[in-house]
């Protein structure tokens, strides 16, 4: 199912995990040595801005070479139709995608910005031409399209374990819902929100709970991303400006300046209290990345009243707003300087302080690791049948 080599890609799950518990100083160097030894993953991962440099050569020669197929088929035939473009997206998308089978199995890339530029390629080229497919005439244009498209991409992205990939699937899956609500009529202005919101439930229990099981262990940043984003969605159906918008967009709503849209005050109300009860969740649950969307969200809730409600002063409120966080970070820094119910401010041990602090003890544990083995070997060889290596001497007559 997964193009990747699934035993280097849980060696490098290993690895990971086993740079943190040896930032923890839970196991030791030699230890830690023995395992990057054993469980090595010969991938190749350029580095960031190689990376960038692939996929950016990459693109281009895929444009290069759609701009000559294309150069050569429309010569003395300007009026080739859609028909002609689907089957040049499909064309494409498939030899995208038989280019990246083949460099991932020869070149043994994973993430290396080639491959990536491939998939993002073949995808954009296979939802293209299903667009292209659909009638224009034809309604809910935009629904079929997301509906024939919708296995492609959950395919890709399980089979390439794509973060990326698994985001764009889960949008695609949320507007499938969307749009089909769409086809109820008036009923959908007053559920839209709530359907939405019971909508992302589901969604983010099944994603925590499959990321629990040891069998999905390979997708489990691709289930994060489920999680993060049914938690984001969830916020974003019940917030004020984001409905008041919509509304106005795809129900045609009309409100004057100043109007306010019906269930005002609880969307108000929940605009104010979501992110403050993800905080909450997330500091009893110990969970970083819910952390990190709560304080993103509570940044969303301050613009959406901050529009709605300005003082017309923007230098104070910038100014009070400025001052207040920095107290609110200094006196939490200053709590939290000592462990408190599990939650700290100090440094969290990672893998970038790993490789900074001990790759040099670690080459040296390596190249003695190494040492012994080969040295183990080289014992073996007794020349002429001595216990010590001797060419044939021995301890007894």
């Amino acid at each position: 199912m997964i193009s990747y080599n699934t035993t280097y890609l849980r060696n490098i799950a290993i690895v990971k995990k086993a740079k943190q518990w040896f930032s923890h100083q839970l196991i030791s160097g030699e230890q830690m040595a023995t395992i990057l030894n054993k469980y090595d993953a010969p991938f190749y991962k350029p580095n960031l801005f190689i990376k960038i440099g692939l996929f950016i050569f990459t693109g281009v020669l895929i444009s290069a070479a759609l701009g000559f197929y294309c150069l050569f088929a429309y010569t003395g035939n300007h009026d080739l139709g859609s028909g002609f473009a689907s089957f040049t997206c499909f064309l494409f998308a498939i030899g995208c995608f038989v280019c990246l089978k083949i460099f991932i199995k020869n070149y043994k890339l994973y993430n290396s910005g080639i491959d990536d530029a491939l998939l993002y390629s073949a995808l954009s080229f296979l939802f293209s031409g299903i667009c292209i497919m659909v009638d224009n005439t034809t309604d809910n244009r935009i629904l079929f399209s997301l509906v024939f498209f919708f296995p492609f991409i959950i395919f890709a992205a399980i089979r390439y374990v794509e973060t990326l990939v698994t985001l764009a699937a889960a949008l695609c899956l949320y507007a499938i819902f969307f749009f089909s609500l769409l086809n109820i009529g008036a009923v959908a202005k007053l559920i839209m929100p709530f359907a939405l919101m019971l909508f992302s439930v589901p969604v983010y229990f099944i994603a925590r709970k499959q990321k629990q099981n040891d069998a999905y262990f390979l997708w489990k940043a691709c289930l994060s991303v489920c999680e993060a984003v049914a938690l984001v969605l969830f916020y974003l159906a019940g917030n004020y400006f984001v409905i008041r918008e919509n509304s106005i967009a795809f129900f045609d709503m009309k409100l004057e300046d100043g109007q306010e849209i019906p269930l005002a005050f609880l969307f108000y109300f929940l605009t104010a209290s979501v992110p403050l009860l993800y905080a909450y969740c997330a500091l009893k649950t110990k969970n970083k990345t819910i952390l990190l969307i709560s304080l993103l969200l509570i940044t969303a809730s301050a613009l959406t009243f901050k529009y709605y409600f300005s003082l017309h002063h923007p230098e104070i409120t910038l100014t009070g707003a400025g001052i207040i966080m920095i107290l609110i970070a200094y006196f939490s820094i200053k709590y939290l300087k000592t462990d408190r119910h599990g939650i700290t401010f100090k440094e969290d041990a990672n893998e970038d302080n790993f490789l900074k602090k001990n790759a040099e003890a670690l080459i040296i544990a390596q190249s003695f690791s190494a040492q012994a083995t080969s040295q183990h070997q080289n014992d073996t060889n007794s020349f002429g049948g001595g216990d010590f290596g001797g060419g044939g001497s021995g301890n007894n007559y």
